[in-house]
């Protein structure tokens, strides 16, 4: 390894060509917080030189390069390691300064730089080939239209890599208003210091490693601390540097089994409590437990990742790739079609819909190891699995009970079932949510859901997807889809779309008076129970919501097409009473849909760290 500090003059001038492998990520650096830094800085340092420090240096950061272990053509090439966001943006901005001295005229100061981003003609190098600086990634079309066009080209050329045109824009315009800010008459002055200073100014430590030195611990390195980075694509330039040594064809690996996770649904941020992270990384983190059986945190998915490459993985590195192309292949059909609102959907996606509603993430790492055909386990008994898993996964939801254990749970369950029978997971499984027996991971029996759901204003209680959730499955309990029977010929009803509506509305007093306060009081407790609310296909206004019981069953029945909503359009009245019976009903519904087993009665244990010795509650007499 070989670690010198050197200017962009210094590294870019010799006849060589680095390469920034396909596998690593697009380029993401933004004019805030990069590119905008960045002019200042250059605008700083020409002032600087320009007047009382003509030495002055401002250092640019590090980077990893790798000499090429392939044949050797005319110019030396090498693979960058690290520190591609850097160099691409440092070439785009020689390359936009080249471009507005040329048209300022400064054809002298122009060519001193243009040769530090491309390769001279007159060598023999034509078209791609005259890039110093080469993208093999999907940014590559994008590089080269900044870098080999005869006038600069806009943002809009090539919307789908549009940063890369979008910063050379932007620094050919600072430079073009730089140039002619000052005096015509000193415009040669200042050309030559603009190109001086880009070419001498800015320092780069350079750490070139030999064909057969460990790069990638040097990016992990690098790249341990204070980095954008993601888990994912540390992961991946891991995967694809152990291809290279195994001797895999890079490029068809990543174009059969990797460009996928560069795809915008893989890409696309989602949530994970007060984070959010790319859905990629979110997936390789849930890949990951399924396959170790261990809670894994996210921050730590690269680092136990690596372990279990290196050590407990027995297989070539390209089935594992192909492996998790598989897998992200059916992940992705999950997700998609459990976000679709209308339509049929398997177990698997309606799980998925229901999950994500009920707020959790955590669950999917058991989806993926019972549908993963490399366990052996038929496709019907997954499912009946999965409906126990479910069971479990909602009432403790609906019940907003803690999902601070999920991850561990989840983990600690995978471990069990790897001992059952492939062909008996789903009682297994059962069995092991029967053992819980913890506030943080116990399921809730029938008569808990009664007793606790009864009286609960679930409409403050519950996140409005999560009731809607509910409500959604109390209509598919009505078409027939928990009975014995089996559903009805039509289709579940839509899925987070409809309206949830308050039948005796929450503005009640001037259409719906009682007689006592104790009354108001017993009707105030009643508006927001799981008995008094229901879904319509369109909101009503609030004139027609508030109205009394007559003109509100009318207005109902206009905007109704529900089964859950026929017996309030034959009801007399609409009261208390009516709301209690009308609860007991959904909640039945509710215990259809997510069933325990027959007997289920578990109390959790309250263990002496559970329990807050700064006060006291009957519950702990």
């Amino acid at each position: 390894m070989e670690t010198r500090v050197q200017t962009p003059g210094q590294l870019f001038q010799l006849t060589q060509t680095l390469e920034i492998p396909l596998f690593q990520r697009p380029y993401v650096w933004t004019e805030e917080r990069q590119w905008a830094p960045l002019w200042e800085d250059v605008v700083r340092l020409i002032e600087l030189r320009m007047a009382q420090a003509p030495t002055a240096t401002h250092f640019l950061g590090a980077v990893v390069m790798q000499q090429s272990s392939g044949p050797m053509g005319f110019a030396a090439e090498y693979t960058l390691i690290d520190g591609q966001q850097r160099l691409t943006t440092l070439q785009l901005l020689l390359n936009a300064a080249s471009s507005a001295l040329r048209d300022a005229e400064q054809i002298a100061s122009a060519n001193n730089l243009r040769k530090l981003t491309l390769h001279d003609e007159d060598l023999g190098f034509e078209g791609v080939e005259r890039l110093k600086v080469r993208h093999t990634n999907g940014d590559g079309i994008a590089f080269q239209e900044a870098m080999l066009a005869s006038t600069p080209p806009t943002s809009e050329a090539s919307p789908s890599a549009h940063l890369i045109l979008s910063a050379h824009k932007f620094f050919y315009d600072r430079f073009t208003e730089w140039l002619a800010g000052g005096d015509h008459d000193h415009m040669p002055q200042r050309a030559t210091s603009l190109a001086m200073t880009l070419s001498r100014g800015f320092e780069i430590v350079v750490i070139t490693l030999g064909t057969d030195e460990d790069s990638q611990s040097i990016f992990e390195t690098l790249n341990a601390r204070g980095t954008p980075l993601t888990q994912a694509d540390l992961v991946k330039n891991l995967v694809f540097q152990r291809l290279e040594a195994e001797g895999a064809n890079i490029r068809t690996a990543y174009e059969a089994s990797w460009r996928l996770f560069d795809e915008p649904f893989w890409t696309s941020e989602v949530r994970l409590g007060r984070f959010t992270l790319p859905q990629v990384s979110l997936f390789l983190n849930h890949w990951l437990v399924a396959q170790t059986g261990e809670e894994v945190r996210t921050p730590a998915t690269f680092t136990r990742f690596k372990h279990w490459l290196d050590y407990e993985n027995s297989g070539r590195v390209i089935d594992v790739v192909q492996a998790l192309h598989a897998r992200a292949v059916e992940y992705q059909k999950w997700v998609t079609a459990g976000g679709t609102r209308e339509g049929a959907v398997d177990t698997v996606e309606l799980f998925f819909y229901r999950s994500l509603a009920a707020g959790t993430r955590a669950a999917t790492p058991l989806v993926l190891w019972l549908f993963d055909k490399a366990n052996g386990i038929e496709r019907s008994e997954a499912e009946e699995a999965l409906r126990w898993f479910e069971s479990w996964v909602v009432r403790r939801a609906v019940l907003g009970l803690t999902a601070a254990d999920m991850s561990r749970s989840v983990a600690q369950l995978i471990r069990d079932l790897r001992a059952a029978d492939p062909s008996a997971v789903a009682k297994a499984l059962r069995t092991l949510l029967e053992q819980f027996d913890s506030p943080g991971n116990y399921w809730p029996p029938d008569t808990e859901m009664q007793r606790s759901l009864h009286a609960a204003p679930v409409y403050r209680t519950l996140p409005r997807s999560r009731l809607r959730m509910v409500l959604e499955a109390i209509e598919d309990d009505a078409r027939g889809y928990t009975s014995e029977r089996g559903a009805w010929s039509g289709s579940r009803v839509p899925r987070d779309t409809m309206n949830i509506e308050h039948v005796l509305p929450r503005q009640w007093r001037q259409n719906w008076p009682v007689s006592s306060e104790q009354a108001e009081i017993e009707r105030d407790e009643h508006v927001h129970r799981l008995g008094n609310l229901t879904l319509l296909t369109t909101p009503l206004n609030s004139s027609v919501s508030n109205r009394g019981w007559s003109g509100k069953q009318e207005a109902m029945t206009r905007h109704d097409v529900l089964l859950m909503n026929r017996p309030l359009r034959d009801a007399m009245e609409w009261d208390e009473a009516s709301i209690d019976q009308r609860t007991t009903a959904n909640l039945n519904a509710v215990i259809r849909t997510w069933p325990v087993p027959e007997g289920h009665a578990v109390v959790p244990a309250v263990r002496k760290s559970e329990i807050d010795t700064s006060w006291i509650d009957f519950r702990h007499v």
